[in-house]
């Protein structure tokens, strides 16, 4: 078996953390893997027309909420305050273990930005919209693939109230919620 058989066999949806916080490596790991520049002027997530409209933040317990530069690699520190619970309370899981997740990934898109785009293209108004939702997919299977590697947990949260999510300092301005990934150490390996 490859080593990418092995990753998609193991990887599974853990909604069962370990209070452990995660890492500067860990947690940049994460969302390089989300959204990370590969040096060749690429992207590890594919984009229609490489075009990017997707944004990814992190939401910690003790870092409060950063921002990944793609260009850089870096973190952007955004609110210092652990907005996890709110986060959580947006959702329509189970707010009890999703807001124990050592970290919460929002990622959030231009939806507006990428109609426009390719407003040309059939079904009129949609086909942009749609390369969007498939870069989020691609980004959060790739956020499963590398939290597998490294030996932690994660699940994607698609069920929110939009407009409670917006209103957090998670999505920039102009971006609606797309997903939020619960990452996390085990509670039970």
């Amino acid at each position: 078996m490859t080593a990418l058989a092995d990753l998609l066999a193991r990887r599974r949806s853990r909604r069962d953390f370990a209070a452990t916080p995660l890492g500067l490596d860990e947690l940049t790991g994460l969302l390089w893997a989300a959204q990370g520049s590969t040096g060749d002027g690429h992207r590890t997530s594919p984009s229609a027309h490489a075009r990017h409209p997707l944004s990814v933040c992190a939401v910690t317990g003790h870092t409060g909420i950063q921002w990944y530069e793609t260009e850089t690699g870096a973190l952007r520190p955004g609110d210092p305050r652990d907005h996890r619970d709110a986060v959580a309370r947006a959702s329509l899981a189970d707010e009890a273990w999703l807001g124990t997740a050592p970290a919460l990934l929002v990622l959030g898109g231009d939806l507006a930005a990428a109609r426009a785009a390719f407003a040309e293209q059939p079904p009129a108004g949609v086909r942009g919209e749609r390369y969007l939702w498939l870069e989020a997919g691609h980004a959060s299977q790739n956020v499963y693939l590398w939290a597998t590697a490294k030996g932690l947990g994660a699940v994607l949260v698609a069920g929110f109230d939009d407009e409670r999510l917006r209103a957090l300092p998670v999505v920039p301005d102009g971006h609606d919620p797309l997903a939020i990934l619960a990452v996390g150490h085990p509670a039970n390996p």
